[in-house]
């Protein structure tokens, strides 16, 4: 590990699922809406079938998302739905509970040694709301969102402009999410990659998408790059 790892200069993180436990809300919401049907499922399965639901959907709405990117129209329907777009980037902010456990402490340590980045999926007002909520601002040299480049993830366009911004090669640069669109577009970029179990992510749909790593938590990357 150490080898593979030890020429890295810069750390890109997700944000949902990855620092901010906002996927835990999103379950535990689904599965307090659906309590209705506790009468044929124990809680446990409820939560499963919830956390099915959510990453089935997301899917969708992946490919729907990238399909409406790569076509170029993606500014047509922001400028035609432009509420709808504003109201996303409120409910970004108001779901942001709080950060996963052992956040801000790996944050601490790993600021030492690399420079850190944000690429999320966010609004530019979704990402510094997400900052600025938890006193992060320190720790992050670049900050890249959905509107950053004409394409995100998982195309490397954002992954790239990142590494670029912070003069680093994109092979010394890793990049951590919770996602299979994450870890797409660090290999898509020429990076190494991490999958996290905190967010919607599976060990077997990240595995499948060959992370370099898998980790059960974010907080054991401190321990991995030390």
């Amino acid at each position: 590990m150490g080898i593979i790892l030890s020429e890295i200069e810069a750390i890109f993180f997700d944000i949902d699922g990855t620092l901010s436990n906002s996927d835990d809300h999103i379950i535990e919401e689904i599965t307090r809406r659906i309590r209705f049907l506790r009468f044929f499922w124990k809680e446990q399965n409820l939560q499963k079938f919830a956390r099915a639901s959510v990453s089935l959907a997301m899917t969708g709405f992946n490919i729907s998302y990238h399909l409406v990117d790569r076509l170029g129209i993606d500014d047509f329907i922001v400028r035609t739905f432009p509420h709808k777009k504003k109201n996303r980037d409120r409910e970004s902010f108001d779901k942001d509970h709080s950060l996963i456990t052992g956040v801000e402490e790996m944050l601490q340590d790993l600021h030492r040694k690399y420079r850190l980045g944000i690429i999320s999926a966010r609004s530019d007002s979704g990402v510094l709301d997400f900052i600025q909520k938890f006193s992060l601002q320190q720790y992050f040299d670049v900050l890249v969102s959905g509107q950053t480049c004409y394409y995100s993830k998982p195309f490397p366009h954002p992954l790239l402009f990142a590494a670029d911004a912070m003069h680093v090669q994109p092979e010394r640069c890793l990049m951590v999410g919770d996602t299979v669109v994450d870890i797409l577009a660090g290999k898509a970029a020429g990076m190494r990659t991490i999958g996290v179990l905190s967010g919607f992510g599976t060990q077997k749909e990240l595995k499948k998408a060959a992370a370099d790593f898998i980790l059960k938590s974010i907080a054991d990357l401190r321990f991995l790059l030390s």
